[in-house]
């Protein structure tokens, strides 16, 4: 069986690589890769934030990892309390962010890493960190995609001076090809190859987000460390057509509104807008997905528990090894909270700071819940149960419906898996449709706007497609996305 991978930078590819060549599986080559992006893609994973990852084993058993982050077990009246609006300029289109220790949940990243280790692991995980620590110790020439992100989020990242040296040169952040180092990162990782998990949760590390967090106006204690544990449980299934899908269950959001997507998607294009904006409607109303989800699929397995949702800030990578172990991984920090972790290097999310996605305001979060994401790891198996598609994307809420265009792409419209991912997309959103240069289909209505050009807007689908003699991977372009079969 070959080898293959596709990710959203080249780094994270080769450490995925080298790892598959030391004779590691796909489980070894994700915990190594996913390492990897806390240098080569810092905007989107760190030892403070979060992820999914749906995983499949050697003997067709296919798992959800749900590493994603907690809210804090109390939630005080805090004075002082570190919250505060950050504008981050799109170029014309201006998003306010709320950042600060108050806006941070318990991160699960670390976790996640240790969970996918117990579940199908094979190299010690001493080894798993060599690579990452190379990197943080030599550097990492920062990609045009990345640097565009350190753009972006230039007032949330120059909050900490203790991170100055790393993301910026000459009092201006860094751009395309400057090296990042990060050389406390190189001894953080060290430290969880010999501590494991319990150094980063049990340890002087909590403790220290800890009292940073009380002294400043956080959330966080310590024991909300101590509780945190990553969740190993069954994916949510569907039936495709002659297929087998499976999705992260709840709580992830996205895989239900893939699923209902799907299932009112027919052979036609124009049977795409349509579908996206229902189920964009549904997601208003988050008492009723798990009716819909059954109105679709009677026998689903659903389960959501209450919550909110956090959309942004994230990267997506697949492995598939010779034995037939897969790992399709997506990860996120949202954008920061700009409080980096110290001694670390590493940028504790702001999962809790998405004031619009909080219908009763600012910290009307449900305490000691999982949270929410639409972050959308999935796999395909064929009529005879083998392993057939690996993929998943960034792009906040319009994950799910990326995906689902290049699933109706390959298996409706019988386009290969280059020209399914790099076909113009559509998404709808606050009454109106955004359509992307390339999508052949005239949406009639006043509520349009048509894209001139090809937008990480409308995500970056990477992924690995087995037919029945041959193998494609694909890194979708519109975010950097590279891919590479041996």
């Amino acid at each position: 069986m070959q080898q293959a991978i596709s990710a959203g930078h080249q780094t994270t590819l080769d450490v995925a690589k080298e790892i598959l060549h030391a004779k590691g599986n796909a489980f070894d080559a994700a915990i190594a890769a996913h390492l990897a992006m806390y240098i080569a893609e810092p905007c989107m994973a760190s030892a403070g934030g979060n992820g999914f990852a749906l995983t499949r084993m050697a003997n067709g058993e296919i798992r959800f990892v749900d590493f994603f982050c907690q809210t804090p077990i109390h939630k005080p009246l805090l004075d002082p309390l570190e919250f505060y609006p950050v504008d981050v300029d799109f170029g014309g289109d201006i998003e306010v962010f709320h950042v600060g220790l108050g806006s941070a949940a318990v991160p699960g990243s670390i976790a996640g890493l240790f969970a996918l280790h117990r579940l199908n692991g094979t190299i010690p995980f001493k080894d798993l960190v060599a690579p990452a620590i190379a990197l943080a110790k030599d550097g990492v020439p920062l990609s045009n995609f990345q640097a565009y992100d350190f753009q972006l989020l230039y007032p949330i990242i120059q909050q900490d001076e203790s991170v100055k040296d790393i993301f910026f040169k000459d009092g201006k952040i860094k751009k395309g090809g400057d090296l990042i180092r990060m050389p406390e990162m190189a001894d953080f990782l060290d430290f969880i190859a010999i501590e494991g998990e319990r150094g980063f949760y049990h340890g002087e590390i909590a403790q220290q987000i800890a009292d940073d967090s009380k002294a400043k106006g956080g959330f966080l204690r310590r024991e909300d460390f101590e509780q945190y544990q990553a969740n190993i449980l069954d994916p949510l299934r569907i039936d495709y057509r002659d297929k087998q899908i499976f999705l992260p269950n709840g709580p992830s959001k996205g895989g239900a509104m893939l699923a209902m997507t799907l299932a009112q998607l027919d052979d036609s294009i124009a049977s795409i807008p349509n579908a996206i904006r229902n189920t964009q409607e549904i997601i208003q109303s988050e008492g009723q997905i798990e009716g819909y989800l059954k109105h679709y699929y009677p026998n689903n397995n659903f389960k959501l528990q209450p919550g909110h949702t956090n959309y942004r800030g994230t990267s997506h990578f697949n492995i598939l090894d010779k034995w037939g172990n897969a790992v399709s991984l997506t990860s996120t920090i949202g954008e920061g909270c700009g409080y980096f972790i110290p001694n670390t290097n590493m940028h504790l999310n702001n999962m809790m700071g998405e004031i619009f996605l909080l219908p009763n305001g600012a910290h009307s979060w449900t305490p000691n819940t999982r949270m929410h994401s639409m972050m959308t790891p999935t796999m395909v198996t064929n009529k005879d149960y083998k392993l057939e598609l690996i993929t998943g994307s960034g792009g906040a809420n319009r994950i799910p419906y990326s995906i689902a265009q290049v699933l109706h792409n390959l298996y409706h419209r019988g386009k290969n898996l280059e020209e399914s991912t790099s076909s113009g997309r559509v998404h709808y959103q606050d009454g109106k449709y955004q359509v992307e240069k390339g999508f052949n289909y005239k949406i009639q209505g006043e509520n349009v706007l048509y894209w001139d050009k090809q937008s990480l807007y409308f995500g970056g689908v990477h992924s690995i497609y087995q037919k029945a003699d041959s193998t494609e991977a694909f890194g979708d372009q519109r975010r950097d996305g590279v891919a590479e079969i041996f």
